[in-house]
Order: C-alpha cells, then structure tokens, then sequence
C-alpha cells in the first residue's frame, strides 16, 4: 500500500508499474484530463487502458478501503436533504448509512480532497468511506430514486450543487487550518498571528516568546481563513468593522487544545490572534517550574499560611498564572475550597471553582470577589489587581481569614508594594498582608542538541560581572566550574538555538518587603543575579538573559 493517500496520478503510475500503461499511454491520458477536465480514472475507462472495476479494486488495494457493488449496496439509499440526487450523480457518491456520528459513503473518487473536505464539513464528522465504480453508484442512485426515496430537492431545502461546489472549494481553508493549528501544537507555539498586509497574508507563530513566520495561505483564501476562524470561535461573521472575541476547542497534533482568538479590523483587512491554551502541559507543582531552592522555600512558606496576599509579578506572557495554579495545586485537596476569578480561564484545574469575568457586562473582578466572599472559600485567586476597588477588597479579604492569590503588572518584586500604595491601600496594611511578591521573566533554554561552550573570561566586561557574582554566591564555584555556552542551531531547535523557556524569579518574603517599603537595602537575589546563575549554569546564554532583563536589569 501507498505510505500517504496518493492522487490520480500517482494511482495510474501502479498500472505503469504493472505493465498495463505505457509512459505515452499515461501522458496521452494526462493530456487528455488536462484537456476536457474529466477525472483520469473516466479518462482511462473511455480510452479503453483500465476499466472501471480495476480502477477501483487497485484504489481500495491501495487506500486499505473496503469495496463494494452495486448488489451490495441497499436497495433504497438513505435520503440526506443537504445531498441531492443531481450533485451525488455528478461527484459519484452514493450515501449507505448517514446518522449524527456516522456517514458512510461508497466513492468512486476518494482522491477528491476537495470534495472529501466539503462532505466532512457537511457531516461535521470523520467519513466512512468504501469504494465503488461509476456504474455501480449510478446504479444504485438510479434505483433508489426508482422507488421515491431519492429526489432532487428544491431550491431552499437542500444545498445544489453549485452551492456545494463552492463549500468544496473552501476544503484547502480547512486543511491549511488543521496544519496549521498542527505546526502550532508540533513546535509549542503559544500565540497564532495571522495578519493582512497590503500585498499579502502573513502567519507566524510565537515560538518561545519568539515571532516567526511560517506558510502563508494564498491571498484569495484568505477572508475564507477569517470567516472560518470566526465560525469555530462563535462569533458574528458578518461583523468586520469592531474588534471580536471567542474560544475554539481544536483537536490537533492528537491533543485537545483550546485557543482564545481575537480579532481587530486594520486598514488592509482583520487580523486574528489565537492564544494556544494546552491543558495537557504538565506544570501542575511547584517542582515543575524549577525552582531556585531559596525562592521554592519562600514561596511555599507563603502558601502554607492560613490567611495573607501572594503576588506575583511581571509582563503579559511571563507565565505568571502558571506560577500561581501550580501553587495553588499545592494545597488543593478537599479540604480546602479554593476559588479563581481569572479573565479569561486559561488553565483548568480540577477541583478548583472557576469564574471568568465579563467587564463588558459589569462582572468585573471586583464583583466576582465579592460574590466569592459570600460563598465560604478557604483561598481565591483573582487574575489581576489593577484598581483601588480590587487592590481594596482583595487585602480585605487577605485579613479576614483567606489566602488570596493574585498578579501586579510591575517590573520587579519590590515595586509591587509600591503599587498596592499606588493603587490606594495604605503601606501599613501592605507590609501586615502580604506574605511573599515574587517577580518573573521567561528566558529561552539553550538547545541541549547543538550548544557550544563558550569561555567567559574572553570578554573582560563579563568576566568582571560573574566574578561578582561568584562573590555573592559561593555556591556556584569558581570559573573553572562554570558550564557558559553559547547557542548554535540545529534542526532539534529549529535552527534558532534555543529550545523551550525556564523562568527567572526573585522573590520578597514579608520581612523583606517591609525593608524595602522602609527604603533598606534587600539581601535576597535579583533577577539578574539568578539569570547569571543560569548563565554560568548552561542552562541560557547571556545574550538572551540581557535580552530578556535588559542591561539595567543585571545589576545585582
């Protein structure tokens, strides 16, 4: 059998193989199919090269297809008023047993990948497909019609056949989709970007916290890919003019994903940004994230408190909420009830109450709280504190018996308790609630497959840095034992050298921020100090730590 289900060409070169066809009888077909527009297998029939049965028997041989006659097949064919007899006549496709999670169907031409891709979007579900001759099919539908079950429908009740001409030609939409949605899962991608420019459509994809560009569609499929976007999303196709939100639910890759799509009109068309939510990702303790020792005590120091406000701090996609659900799965046992209030739920979590917000319909993150409150929670994670009502009830929440997660927008841990400040709450209440802020960034790891060492004392600037840094850390030895590389490229990392992400922390416990909110100097590690561990370590590079952190940000 054919390792990929082959064309018609590829079909008739078995026939070439077997001796049946010469090199000029198949370009004589070929020619004439390109001619008249007629299927090869009608082509090879006329011009007497290889009939019908032979045709079908070595395309099921070949697909692994069942085949079937026209005596096996019922003698009344099932009646689906989305087919009509005209378009099954045309496509040779006789239905055999059509039900909600079923569609069996005899084909004469399962090569049609246009028409296979409409029939799946009709049906909405895999086909059950054998194979069959022209004659037979045509056989059958003339003998089902015979007895009144099979009728040419009427214009509004059915799709014609020119309408299902035109879903078919929107097959190559769905298929560009399905490999796309594919090369996102096989390259963890977490966001989709899929633009209009002026001159054509732009895909990439963001790899790492990297955007990189991957096969365009066609520009003519390209509204198709928007409008079909929209569709599995729930949102109004029709409407171009103002920004959309929506969910899909996509298996790809052979896993379940979810992704979270908006859409935003530009001046040369609407653009769609799908986030990938993967549910299977296996981050749900804390010993998945790695944890420096020193910042994994603090924070489950904090979390073993009855009662305090955990923050957590950093940019979009610096994989706050990660941190956050794998702490909570910490203590997420029956006896405790934990809540989420989370805009939108990126990560399910069993045993866990969760609330997404609406703030276009008044539920704002203030009033899930305060619906919370009433409902007995022993711990409540609210996505975000980005005003004085939030910062106000979530500390009033902190000191009336629960723990309370939740996430600042700040660059560093000890900025957050200016913010909370900032945001209304007196600095007295700050330092008695809080019980730990921890910051993050994402830095790429370096691919293990083609890394090369790298010899720091060749660049006096960062020699000097990490012989601070071996000062201040006695733990990581001298620079012989440093482990330094540099990336390189391979196709395991997709020729960009870096392969996956590792979080950088620091961390405040409540002694701490006390002395940063008093303006003492902090004994605990920056970011910058851990990213040079990682460096030293093997684990990044320090091009990419001073990318990510910034040079202000190495400062240690």
């Amino acid at each position: 059998m054919l390792t990929t289900v082959p064309s018609e060409e590829q079909l008739a070169r078995v026939f070439l193989q077997r001796g049946q066809l010469s090199q000029a009888d198949l370009k004589q077909v070929m020619d004439a199919a390109g001619t008249t527009g007629q299927r090869m297998r009608v082509v090879l029939d006329r011009l007497g090269f290889v009939p019908q049965t032979d045709w079908a028997q070595t395309t099921a041989q070949e697909l692994g297809l069942p085949l079937i006659t026209f005596e096996q097949m019922p003698e009344t064919l099932p009646q689906d008023p989305r087919l009509s007899a005209d378009y099954l006549r045309r496509n040779a496709i006789a239905p055999l047993d059509i039900s909600d999670t079923r569609a069996r169907l005899a084909v004469a031409d399962p090569f049609d990948r246009d028409a296979m891709g409409a029939l799946e979007m009709i049906f909405g579900t895999a086909l059950d497909l054998v194979v069959a001759t022209d004659r037979d099919i045509e056989l059958a539908i003339e003998r089902s019609a015979k007895g009144g079950e099979v009728e040419a429908v009427s214009a509004g009740g059915a799709l014609d056949a020119d309408k299902l001409a035109e879903l078919a030609n929107n097959a190559p939409t769905i298929r560009y989709l399905q490999s796309l949605f594919a090369a996102a899962v096989e390259l963890r991608a977490t966001d989709i970007h899929i633009e209009a420019l002026p001159d054509k459509p732009r895909v990439r994809l963001r790899i790492d916290g990297e955007l990189a560009e991957v096969r365009p569609p066609d520009p003519t499929m390209y509204e198709g890919i928007v409008s079909r976007l929209k569709i599995l999303a729930g949102m109004d196709i029709s409407e171009r003019r103002l920004p959309q939100d929506g969910r899909i639910r996509q298996k790809a890759a052979g896993r379940d994903i979810d992704m979270r799509v908006a859409s935003a009109p530009t001046i040369h068309g609407e653009t769609m940004v799908l986030r990938l939510l993967d549910n299977q990702e296996d981050l749900s303790r804390l010993e998945h994230l790695k944890l420096p020792q020193t910042i994994g005590t603090k924070l489950r120091a904090a979390i073993d408190e009855p009662n305090g406000l955990v923050l957590v701090t950093g940019p979009t996609g610096s994989g706050k909420t990660t941190t956050l659900h794998s702490a909570m799965n910490e203590i997420n046992d029956t006896r405790r009830k934990i809540i989420t209030i989370e805009n939108p739920v990126e990560i399910q979590t069993k045993g866990l109450q969760q609330i997404e917000v609406n703030p276009d319909l008044g539920w704002t993150f203030a009033a899930a709280l305060r619906t919370v409150l009433r409902h007995d929670p022993d711990v409540i994670m609210v996505g975000e504190i980005r005003d004085q009502e939030t910062a106000e009830l979530a500390v009033r929440a902190a000191m009336t018996g629960h723990l309370v997660f939740s996430t600042l927008h700040t660059n560093s841990a000890s900025e957050a308790a200016t913010r909370m400040v900032d945001l209304g709450v007196p600095d007295y209440l700050v330092s008695s609630v809080v019980r730990l802020v921890a910051a993050q960034r994402l830095v790429r790891k370096v691919c293990p497959d083609c890394a090369k060492p790298v010899d720091l004392s060749a660049d006096p600037q960062k020699q000097a840095m990490f012989e601070r840094l071996a000062d201040r850390d006695p733990e990581l030895g001298s620079a012989h034992d440093w482990t330094a590389v540099q990336k390189a490229g391979c196709e395991a990392c997709n020729w960009t050298g870096y392969k996956g992400r590792l979080a950088v922390f620091e961390a405040l416990d409540a002694g701490e921020i006390a002395d940063a909110m008093a303006g003492q100097p902090s004994a605990a590690r920056t970011m910058g100090h851990e990213g040079m561990r990682l460096v030293a370590n093997g684990q990044t590079t320090f091009e990419e730590v001073t990318r990510v952190l910034g040079t202000a940000g190495l400062v240690m």
